[in-house]
């Protein structure tokens, strides 16, 4: 997946950051990076064809971290196979096969721990399972888009585009299409490794006046990528050293002349060039939706010496209404029949599912109003909500609160982290007081009412019975009511 050895060779320029730090940007997602992270944890389940969505709140575990911070994620998910993709595609279906059959035999041998390996390894994410995490993500008020072909491709129109101002994803080859700011290996909390464009040539270290970022993508192609492997004996550093030295523009000369500038024994053949023009070609030119016009479009506009029509190994078009519903997940990408009927203009939420809901629903209640959230030039495509309208306020001082009510509180974060085994959402009532929902257990008294004390409201909370001894809800508890941060990492 991507290109091999790609992310450290590029360590130079890496910028440790945390999501947070782009409060108020639009982020556009790679869903299938999180949908097979999340299959590991239930790869059992999944292969004996046993029911399960811990795949989808591992993955919406990533989505409220985002809406908490106070940014748009958009979830993109990959569509069709690409015909420049094809030997790659069929070699990991060999893989999975492969894999499969070794876990059914380790299973009958009773080698359990052998065969959960082998099947995490063998782990598919089909569409209905990428379908079961759109419909929580849009009860949720999250946009999401099934791209026409690879995810890649689109991520990268919506970050050019300034649709999106930031990229999140584990593939290294959303590095070749283009994007502005990408951040990989992003953990729970946030924490990740931001990539620049900008900064790719402190890597390359070609003179300015000769760099250009043709040359970055040519050096990663010439490595091996999805499209073509690579020539036997060149890597990253070799492809590098071909784009320091060589001053040819022209990328057919460039390509014979390889042998000369590596001063090895390469044979580059008329096929290999046709190959490597091929897959620079479905990096440039690969087709995406456009979610504004709502119809198909290449990455970049055709210049005038290229013939779209011979670009179908890049993508095939698709009828504009045909591509409007796989975006939606309505259409299987695979046997192109009707899955769902999704319709983001009679679309109403059901459910308000969420592991820390007080910033989040707060956003939710601005798309209540007529107000959708868009974040900086974000963008809220089809999203029709009617989000909880009543709301618990927050507490005016937790810092001055006795031990009962910030017990009370802590009982509030427990029951909104709470996720039912089956899968289902749980879905609470609107008109269920504080304490009805969170009544915490124990000896402690306590009235869900508000009390004037010196000009301010704070939660009244009667006082334990006399003789016995006041507990701590639990050990560190005051430490961990300083802040958000605190809370996330004792609840997550």
């Amino acid at each position: 997946m991507g290109i091999q050895g790609l992310l450290p060779f590029l360590k130079k320029i890496h910028q440790p950051v945390n999501i947070s730090d782009f409060k108020g940007c639009t982020v556009a997602v790679d869903a299938y990076c999180w949908l097979h992270k999340g299959a590991f944890s239930c790869a059992e389940k999944l292969a004996m064809g046993e029911k399960t969505e811990q795949y989808v709140y591992y993955c919406m575990k990533y989505v409220d971290y985002l809406l908490r911070k106070g940014l748009k994620p958009i979830l993109v998910f990959d569509g069709c196979h690409l015909k420049s993709k094809e030997d790659v595609e069929k070699t990991r279906r060999g893989r999975r096969e492969l894999n499969r059959k070794k876990a059914a035999q380790l299973l009958r041998e009773g080698k359990k721990s052998e065969a959960r390996d082998c099947l995490q390894k063998c782990v598919d994410i089909t569409p209905q399972m990428a379908l079961n995490l759109m419909n929580v993500c849009r009860d949720r008020g999250v946009d999401c888009i099934v791209a026409p072909y690879e995810a890649d491709a689109q991520l990268a129109y919506l970050n050019l585009n300034g649709i999106a101002q930031l990229v999140v994803t584990e593939d290294s080859d959303l590095l070749l299409f283009g994007c502005d700011k990408v951040i990989f290996k992003m953990d729970f909390y946030g924490n990740g490794i931001l990539i620049e464009k900008s900064h790719l040539n402190e890597v390359l270290a070609i003179q300015n006046s000769f760099y250009s970022f043709e040359k970055f993508r040519y050096m990663c192609i010439l490595s091996g990528c999805d499209y073509l492997p690579s020539l036997p004996g060149i890597g990253l550093v070799k492809a590098c050293k071909v784009l320091k030295t060589a001053r040819q523009q022209e990328l057919r000369l460039l390509l014979k002349k390889l042998p000369t500038y590596l001063k090895m024994n390469l044979i580059v053949s008329e096929e290999y060039i046709e190959k490597f023009i091929c897959a620079d070609n479905t990096f440039l030119y690969q087709l995406v939706f456009d979610p504004l016009r709502h119809k198909m479009v290449p990455l970049n506009p055709y210049p005038p010496e290229v013939d779209p029509s011979q670009l179908d190994y890049a993508g095939q078009y698709i009828p504009d209404e045909k591509a409007y519903q796989i975006a939606l997940g309505n259409v299987d990408i695979h046997t192109h029949k009707c899955i769902a009927f999704f319709d983001p203009a009679t679309f109403k939420n059901q459910h308000q599912w969420s592991l820390h809901a007080n910033q989040s629903r707060r956003m939710l209640g601005r798309m209540v109003n007529g107000r959708p959230y868009t974040a900086r030039r974000g963008l809220c495509m089809w999203i029709y909500c009617n989000a909880v309208s009543i709301k618990p306020e927050p507490l005016k001082d937790p810092g001055k609160l006795t031990v009962a009510a910030e017990r009370l509180l802590m009982s509030q974060y427990e029951a909104q982290d709470e996720m039912p085994e089956d899968g289902a959402m749980a879905e609470s009532s609107q008109k269920e007081n504080l304490t009805d929902v969170c009544m915490p257990s124990g000896d402690i008294s306590l009235e869900n009412h508000l009390v004037e004390e010196n000009g301010e409201e704070r939660m009244a909370v009667k006082s334990p019975k006399k003789g016995r001894k006041r507990k701590a809800p639990f050990p560190g508890w005051r430490r961990q009511l300083l802040g958000a941060r605190e809370r996330r990492r004792v609840f997550q």
